[in-house]
């Protein structure tokens, strides 16, 4: 096993170096970019420089930034929020002046907004906004005022430093009716996203609910001439739709275009793959091309994806434990202790674990939905290993107290059914480690199988 500088906590304080190969931009691009639980990405350009982050839920530090230079290949870079007492749904990162923010919405219905003057950080502390709703979606208008869009349509102007507001909350948008007999959660109109493309505005919204039946969820798209509205709706809505459950990838949406410094379209959105909810919402970028009559289309929605995901160095930065911004902390805890978690990349993994633990210490190993949905394995002794097999959703633990020889602690266990259709809360089955009062992490190790 690769090794960890001690506790799980106190490597989460060092920065690792993180290498990031390269790869040519596709010119009709279908990328999973980020395979795992990457739910409700926001994305920006700022000059050559792509920068993404994703609802972080209740796991701390929160609010994992990525950059890439070519869409491809992306590297972590800065946790925006450290600890607070509430979930992080979905944000939206941008850059106001000469300075960056994202906006972020919370379990308590509340949004906040932090900033920095570099994407890599520092953030500040969160300041409260009063805006209500979820979602939201940053604008700087036609007219020099910046707005925020919420769901179900709202939209609020902001002040000049966007840190609080400076007018009352507007219903400007009512969304798109999607046919009555598409089996879908409600219409949930969410993630609203603005950009400008030659002579119009256009809003990106999602509906239909996020999760629940495979063809929940959609991206729409509606344009005007002022970024304030009337919005009128595209005529070949919905721009991204699962249609069947036969499709490989299920409730696809919560979409934002974007364009790259060559004048190339791109949506970004997110979707589970069929049959692994598990893993949660992976983050997908395609190809946008604009109709002769001003609407953005996906560029070939029949693509298949160019690899899969399992065994790819594209993911390398994904798959590196050893640095530090890839750790989050399940923020209730468990079991006396602290939960460490880690997205998982792949539908079959394997995770290992070594630990030293002072006398009547907890530590142990899990795959960690929530409090409802665990499997894992938890030791008192001095010193052990513990390992987890996770073959497509099929879970076997081990123990071993010299890392050689391996005994079976349970075999055999079907986590098909731990995600969000289920136990709710929109989260994904991480790999985690216990770490109770007096216990080192000594090693730690994850493997594609």
């Amino acid at each position: 096993m690769k090794r960890i500088i001690s506790t799980i906590a106190v490597a989460l304080a060092a920065v690792f170096a993180v290498s990031c190969g390269s790869s040519e931009q596709q010119a009709n691009m279908k990328k999973i970019v980020f395979p795992g639980d990457y739910p409700d990405p926001s994305i920006m350009r700022d000059g050559k420089d792509f920068y993404m982050t994703h609802s972080s839920f209740t796991y701390y530090p929160g609010l994992l930034v990525w950059h890439s230079t070519n869409l491809v290949d992306w590297e972590p870079i800065s946790r925006a929020v450290q600890d607070q007492p509430y979930s992080i749904y979905a944000p939206e990162i941008c850059k106001v002046g000469d300075k960056f923010y994202i906006y972020y919405p919370t379990s308590s219905g509340q949004n906040f907004v932090v900033m920095a003057d570099d994407p890599h950080g520092p953030w500040s502390e969160p300041v409260l906004i009063n805006v209500r709703g979820i979602d939201p979606g940053h604008v700087l208008a036609e007219n020099g005022k910046h707005y925020l869009y919420t769901n179900n349509g709202h939209m609020v102007e902001l002040t000049d430093d966007g840190l609080a507001t400076a007018g009352p909350n507007q219903k400007v948008y009512d969304g798109w009716d999607f046919p009555s007999d598409w089996e879908t959660e409600g219409v949930w109109l969410e993630s609203p996203k603005l950009v400008k493309h030659g002579d119009y505005w256009y809003l990106i919204t999602a509906e239909g609910g996020t999760a629940g039946p495979p063809t929940s969820h959609m991206v729409v798209v509606a344009r005007s001439t002022s970024a304030l509205g009337p919005w009128e709706n595209s005529p070949y809505n919905p721009m991204v739709h699962t249609y069947s459950a036969d499709e490989e990838w299920w409730s696809k949406g919560h979409g934002t275009i974007f364009d790259d410094a060559d004048g190339n379209w791109y949506i970004v959105y997110h979707s589970y793959r069929n049959s692994y909810h598990t893993l949660g919402r992976t983050s997908i970028i395609e190809s946008v091309i604009w109709t002769e009559d001003g609407w953005p289309m996906l560029a070939d929605p029949g693509l298949d994806f160019e690899e899969d995901v399992e065994g790819s160095v594209q993911f390398a930065n994904l798959r590196d434990f050893h640095n530090p911004l890839m750790w989050a902390k399940w923020e209730p805890g468990f079991e006396g202790g602290e939960l460490w978690t880690i997205t998982a990349v792949d539908r079959a993994y394997e995770v290992c674990a070594e630990f030293e633990c002072a006398e009547g210490a907890k530590a142990g190993l899990y795959l960690f939905y929530n409090e409802d949905a665990y499997v894992g394995v938890q030791a008192e002794d001095s010193h052990f290993f513990l390992r987890i097999v996770n073959d497509h959703n099929n879970v076997t633990t081990y123990k071993s107290l010299d890392g050689k020889e391996w005994n079976v602690v349970e075999e055999g266990v079907d986590v098909s059914e731990y995600h969000h259709n289920v136990y709710k809360g929109f989260f994904a089955l991480r790999p985690s480690v216990l770490v109770g009062e007096g216990v080192t992490v000594k090693a730690f190790d994850y493997k594609v199988l």
